[in-house]
């Protein structure tokens, strides 16, 4: 009952377009609770190029979601559903469609965003200075309330399409 009330709660926030309602309280439920819906929600503002028949969100080193990732696997969004992985090598990253790449990987992130560059990934993180080094969405914690930024140019050099009402939410990093 909890899981679900979570679940409505955050994303009726995470569903308006008001940025001030957008950012739900990180000390209200878990900071990783709402990190895990948010990223489920940014399925709604992004467009692939090839046709997808489920959602995926991979988790790339250490896992600071925990359970919380329990929250959104099997929601369905815009119609399809929403399958969490864990993948163990960088040839797995193919399938994702949103990859969380996390702090644990901090000194490997070139490495990384270059294994990725020209598949159609989202890339998110939650390390500071992830957005300034070409991950296209990083969270950040300010007065208690998770926020993101986008990178604009790590965007544009993609082919996937980012909604403005994405982009109006977000703190933008790069060219406006």
């Amino acid at each position: 009952m909890k899981t679900l009330l979570l679940i409505a709660v955050i994303w009726g926030l995470a569903l308006t377009v008001q940025p001030a309602c957008l950012h739900a309280q990180a000390g209200q439920f878990g900071e990783y609770d709402v990190k895990a819906v948010f990223m489920a929600n940014f399925f709604k503002f992004v467009e692939w190029p090839a046709p997808v028949r489920e959602y995926r969100i991979c988790i790339y080193g250490s896992d600071p979601f925990g359970q919380s990732m329990r929250t959104v696997e099997g929601m369905k969004v815009r119609g399809k559903m929403l399958e969490v992985r864990r993948p163990a090598s960088l040839r797995a990253l193919g399938d994702c469609h949103a990859l969380f790449i996390s702090s644990s990987e901090r000194r490997r992130i070139h490495t990384l965003l270059e294994a990725v560059r020209g598949m159609d990934i989202l890339t998110v993180g939650d390390t500071e200075g992830y957005a300034q080094e070409g991950v296209m969405v990083n969270f950040y914690i300010e007065a208690s309330k998770v926020k993101f930024e986008i990178n604009l140019n790590s965007v544009r050099s993609s082919r996937l399409t980012v909604s403005s009402q994405l982009l109006k939410l977000g703190r933008m990093v790069g060219d406006e």
